[in-house]
């Protein structure tokens, strides 16, 4: 920049892609603004001018030629833009200029812990999620669709290819794929070219680690295994292709992953802690459906309580932990997504998430829990054992689906459920949410509704649930009544008030037609009789009569 360019911007009052500073920065901050300014389409970071007109020169020190190798040093290995910086002399004193270059079309400029930055107006602030999609977009081809230059041959594992058809075997894939050879396999998965070009998805499902490395520098995985919140004592990781990953994050997963058995069936089955193919497709989330152009690395603790798992990238399109359940899929890499699903290791149908769901609850285990941060997505799985009674509930009604064991699961928790609570845990409109609990009741005659119809209208746990579910529920002590404990849990209320058939119901969790059948049975035993009529019929306790 000339000195007439130079008085030209401090002149003029927009200053459009020029950011004035009275000081200089530290490298840091020089950085994030290359950032930001980049992104906005490239400009210049001007320091030794107050920013609001009518601007003033407020000189700083010029840095010298090695300072000046160090700031661009710096801003190359923090954000990865090549910048020069210049002194410039004024007639006021010297001024630092910094011309930043705009992203590449197709790219998305970022530090390397994560933050992606954006000027608007004289505000530099972070970018949406919709921001840097649009921006990765308009190149036109997605990342795991770009062919690679080279002998594929040489890019590939021989290894990964091996864990590739084991896993093929293992989720079931068409036989006839698993025959094929290398060549024929890839490009049957789509990723091959009839040029025999490698496209960069390939790469990332079967490729060595050295060229993984040098081509996405942030592709990598981390294990840790937790002694608590703060210390761990077996760290891992590498760059691996998503086969070798997946292979090594189950294993060191399951060296700690205690096995129940449930003795007195036919067969001994066995149940991890983390059921194999819960596990295996958050594992396969987490790898194909991170940001492999953002810092960060796939991460897996396993706490003694616990299973965290993370990847770098937020949620795609509207996607939130709130409806992730029953959303459709949004792959961010069709190209790899589109490989993993003609392996039935991913699923265009979103299955993927719902499996998780149902292993879990099958068992009788809490559900994952998922979070993010914006830019990072966690899930957490809680380390529980298979309870016995949740196992057999579910094999006795195999038309159980999803949203039945997440309402059923809440009834383990708390005595009642609504239709409006169903409908936020199941992730379903409040209609979707009755229906499903209008099915429990009427079909499976797994829970009976109690109160009004309407807002007042509730749903519990019917008597033969309490009884199969046993000591699961976090209430039995008190729910789970034998007959003789409902008459006397019924006669020691009317000692102190008389009861209407509803209060009646409330008070023993039995249904309309169990409690007349208890309340005749009572009346038979000269226990109570009935006083009033109508809305105003209740139940009075006769006083005993002494022999």
């Amino acid at each position: 920049m000339t000195l007439a360019d130079f008085q030209s911007c401090i002149a003029d009052r927009e200053a459009e892609g020029i950011e004035f500073k009275p000081s200089l920065l530290s490298r840091k901050e020089i950085a994030e603004y290359a950032v930001g300014i980049g992104n906005a389409g490239g400009g210049h970071l001007i320091m030794g001018v107050t920013n609001k007109p009518p601007r003033q020169i407020q000189p700083v020190a010029p840095p010298s030629a090695d300072e000046i190798q160090q700031i661009r040093r710096s801003v190359y290995d923090s954000a990865q833009i090549h910048i020069q910086v210049e002194n410039l002399a004024t007639p006021s004193g010297n001024v630092v200029i910094v011309p930043i270059p705009a992203r590449p079309r197709g790219d998305v400029f970022h530090t390397r812990d994560g933050k992606y930055l954006i000027r608007l107006g004289e505000d530099l602030r972070g970018m949406t999620l919709q921001e840097i999609d649009a921006f990765r977009q308009e190149a036109g081809v997605e990342l795991t669709a770009q062919p690679l230059s080279g002998d594929w041959r040489l890019l590939i594992r021989a290894a990964g290819m091996e864990e590739l058809r084991a896993l093929m075997k293992e989720a079931g894939a068409p036989a006839d794929l698993t025959r094929l050879d290398d060549a024929d396999l890839l490009r049957a998965l789509g990723l091959l070219t009839e040029h025999g070009e490698l496209l960069l998805g390939g790469l990332l499902l079967v490729g060595t680690s050295v060229e993984i490395q040098r081509r996405l520098p942030h592709a990598r995985w981390q294990f840790f295994r937790m002694i608590s919140d703060t210390d761990y004592e077996q760290p891992d990781g590498a760059y691996d292709c998503l086969t070798t990953a997946l292979r090594r994050l189950r294993e060191l997963v399951n060296a700690r992953n205690p096995v129940v058995t449930i003795p007195g069936w036919l067969v001994h089955p066995e149940f991890p802690r983390y059921p194999l193919l819960a596990l295996r497709e958050l594992l396969v989330n987490a790898l194909a459906h991170r940001d492999y152009t953002a810092p960060g690395t796939v991460t897996v603790k396993q706490y003694p309580d616990r299973l965290e798992i993370s990847n770098p990238g937020g949620f795609l399109a509207d996607i939130t932990p709130e409806n992730i359940l029953h959303h459709p899929s949004t792959p961010r890499y069709p190209a790899l997504f589109g490989a993993l699903a003609r392996i039935r290791l991913a699923n265009a149908a979103n299955l993927g998430v719902p499996r998780v769901f149902r292993e879990l609850l099958s068992e009788g285990k809490e559900p994952p829990y998922y979070a993010t941060t914006g830019q990072t997505v966690v899930v957490t799985v809680k380390g529980q054992d298979a309870r016995r009674e949740f196992l057999e509930l579910v094999r006795a009604h195999p038309g159980l689906n999803v949203d039945d064991l997440l309402i059923i699961h809440f009834l383990t928790r708390h005595r009642e459920i609504t239709a409006r609570q169903a409908a936020e845990i199941c992730q379903r409109p409040l209609e979707g949410a009755r229906e499903h609990l209008a099915r429990l009741a009427n079909q499976e005659r797994l829970v009976e509704s109690g109160g009004p119809a309407g807002k007042g209208r509730y749903y519990r746990l019917a008597p033969p649930a309490y009884d199969q579910l046993g000591q699961t529920l976090a209430y039995h002590v008190d729910s789970r009544l034998t007959r003789e404990n409902v008459k006397a849990r019924v006669l020691a209320t009317l000692e102190t008030r008389d009861l209407t058939n509803s209060q009646a119901r409330e008070i023993t969790q039995l249904g309309r037609e169990a409690v007349k059948r208890l309340m005749a049975s009572l009346r038979q035993e000269g226990r109570v009789h009935v006083v009033g009529g109508g809305r105003a019929r209740r139940w009075h306790l006769l006083p005993r009569i002494k022999p």
